[in-house]
């Protein structure tokens, strides 16, 4: 860290007009190497504090004039300041508007260009941190849909990773939808095509997003039937439970796992 002045740093950061992109892209990128390479991360912390460096890099998420290269590397220090510390993340969400941008940018994100496709797969890393400490800001920003979009509609074109961790999100943010939530046929849908995924952790996860669902209802003392009405859920569950008995079969777990939601529904629907 020596030689390195934080305040000329940070200044940098919070520039971001005409040709200034570039000088911002340099801190970014200077940034980064301090977080990654920093041998001593309390000394780190101390010269670039979390507590400003972060809002001033959700300011650049923010931004809607910023690049996807430059935002690629932002999502980046911020991912490297929470791969440090969790504790990180409520400077994140008290920037008003940072979550949402991160997860409109994923939205929005075109996998025909590199950097937009970077900048995705980055997003998915950072909201998956967040979604650690911060569920509801995540869910709240439409995550939910950002990730599903990106898995049924660019799943082949992104990283097994990136799409395993796009389900994992997904899985915790079904566990706060409130059965009464408008875009839950829309999300039941998109989880009904997912049921049938050919990656097995992806179709698992869906299964584990709908019985999360499932218990949403069922602790709101509501009928579940709208979830099968919006997917292929109920015949997908018998496909898997009529499927072979071998115990040593890898879906094993998986089949039972199954039929506890068949039945957990089933006891709800009749």
């Amino acid at each position: 860290m020596d030689g390195i002045d934080p305040e000329t740093l940070l200044e940098w950061l919070q520039t971001g007009i005409g040709d200034e992109r570039d000088l911002q892209l340099m801190a970014l990128e200077q940034l980064c190497m301090l977080l990654l390479m920093a041998d001593n991360i309390d000394r780190c912390f101390e010269s670039c504090p979390p507590r400003t460096f972060i809002p001033a890099l959700c300011k650049i998420f923010i931004d809607e004039t910023a690049p996807d290269n430059v935002l690629e590397v932002t999502a980046r220090a911020i991912t490297y300041y929470l791969d440090v510390s969790n504790e990180c993340t409520r400077r994140i969400t008290q920037v008003d508007g940072a979550v949402k941008a991160i997860c409109a940018r994923l939205a929005a994100a075109e996998m025909s260009d590199r950097s937009s496709k970077d900048l995705a797969e980055q997003c998915v890393k950072l909201l998956e941190h967040v979604c650690q400490r911060e569920t509801m800001a995540v869910y709240d920003a439409g995550g939910i849909n950002a990730m599903l979009n990106l898995v049924r509609v660019h799943g082949a074109q992104v990283h097994k990773d990136t799409m395993h961790s796009a389900m994992s999100v997904v899985t915790r943010l079904c566990g706060k939808m409130e059965p009464t939530d408008m875009e839950l046929g829309k999300c039941a849908e998109s989880l009904g095509a997912l049921l049938e995924h050919d990656d097995p952790k992806v179709s698992e996860s869906a299964l584990r997003c709908f019985a999360a669902l499932t218990d949403r209802f069922v602790r709101k003392m509501m009928d579940p039937a709208e979830l099968a009405v919006h997917s292929n859920l109920v015949e997908h569950l018998i496909s898997i439970m009529v499927s072979s008995n071998d115990e040593n079969s890898p879906t094993t777990v998986f089949r039972q796992y199954s039929i506890n939601l068949f039945f957990s529904l089933l006891g709800q629907l009749v």
